[in-house]
């Protein structure tokens, strides 16, 4: 225990020299963060303009209903409304300032009152068939709701919603989780990595080879340190997330960790056989940046896994994140408890158990040809 102790101090003072390593966890994950903050997050309103001819009362009723339709994401209105001219609806229109145009006719009113089916003109932007497709979904809400107000005889549908979570989050939220256990993974990697390649090119591991004893004590305070900068790197991620969109797990903390440990334990294998193999720091830092880049674009770091098992590709299910974010998911973004929790806690040890056997045999075996 007390030659164990010694290998912890080692280990710790060789991480001390070169501390930034730490941050190959933090750098990238935060711009990805901020990136998708950038293009996700903000106010979600379609800018629209009104061109309102309407002689009558019901055009501006129209006109008001829009402010009246709440989107239950963010509590906003779908659209934000602007009363323009016509030149100068279209003039913005083409220059790409608003996203559609709705146009009340002079008689819409007049046509409301005898009961002679209405007609209003709506031009959307369709370069994006996902904002075409909100575009048609809104503006019928916004007619329903008129409907309403007018007194007009609502379409032969009735709808009734429920939602089966206790609460809707945006998509800068969803991707944040993911974000997470990315850098769970990318500090596991780092730290790991640069355990193994100061011992190569300090010659340590000559004489690590040369050891009479078990290479396994030699391998678990670098494994240990490790998951634990890993997660360090990731609860400062989980405290941003919390300063930033308010997010917490609360009393699951524990199980955050648990999941998101095992998936930093599989991967600080893989970085274990890389940093005894790689005669290159930067081509190796590279390789696992770029690997786990890619696993967290497939591999659920965008969306939830659950609602798009289809779409995944098989690449993906060979890696624990795919298995882990969505629980992270319910236990951070919703604070239930996972449904699947316990049998993607097994899967997780599976994949971690044979992480280690194999990182570990190929590891020792490594070290004992250096020798």
């Amino acid at each position: 225990m007390k030659r164990l102790w010694i290998l912890f101090k080692i280990e710790f003072s060789v991480w001390k020299h070169d501390p930034i390593t730490a941050l190959g966890g933090v750098i990238p994950c935060f711009f990805i963060l901020l990136a998708f903050t950038l293009l996700f997050g903000g106010r979600l309103s379609f800018k629209i303009a009104v061109i309102n001819q309407d002689r009558g009362p019901y055009g501006q009723m129209l006109v008001d209903t829009f402010d009246e339709v709440i989107s239950p994401l963010d509590q906003e209105p779908y659209y934000a409304v602007r009363e323009m001219g016509p030149t100068q609806a279209w003039q913005a229109f083409a220059k790409y300032k608003i996203e559609g145009i709705w146009i009340i006719p002079a008689d819409f009113s007049t046509r409301i009152e005898q009961g002679d089916h209405p007609q209003i003109d709506m031009y959307f932007m369709n370069y994006n068939d996902d904002r075409a497709k909100n575009h048609r979904i809104y503006s019928a809400e916004v007619l329903w709701r008129f409907y309403q107000k007018v007194g007009i005889q609502a379409p032969p549908l009735e709808r009734a919603e429920a939602y089966p979570l206790p609460q809707m989050v945006d998509w800068v939220s969803i991707i944040s989780v993911g974000i997470v256990l990315l850098s769970v993974t990318l500090g596991s990697i780092f730290n790991m990595f640069v355990l193994t390649y100061k011992a190569q090119t300090g010659k340590i591991t000559l004489e690590l080879g040369l050891s009479p004893r078990s290479l396994g004590w030699v391998l678990l305070p670098k494994t240990v340190l490790a998951i634990v900068f890993g997660l360090v790197t990731g609860t400062l991620f989980l405290i941003l997330i919390w300063v930033w969109l308010g997010f917490w797990p609360g009393r699951g903390i524990w199980a955050v960790w648990l999941l998101a440990g095992l998936v930093g334990l599989f991967w600080s294998q893989v970085a274990l056989g890389l940093g005894l193999v790689s005669r290159n720091y930067m081509a190796g830092a590279v390789t696992s940046v770029l690997g786990a880049m890619i696993l967290f674009f497939i591999g659920g770091g965008l969306s939830m896994v659950r609602a798009h098992k289809d779409a995944v590709t098989w690449v993906a299910w060979l890696f624990p994140n795919i298995y882990a974010v969505d629980p992270l998911r319910d236990l951070v973004l919703f604070n239930t408890w996972p449904s699947d929790f316990w049998l993607v806690l097994v899967k997780l040890l599976a994949f971690a158990g044979v992480a280690v056997l194999i990182g570990s045999a190929f590891s020792i075996r490594k070290l004992r040809r250096l020798g």
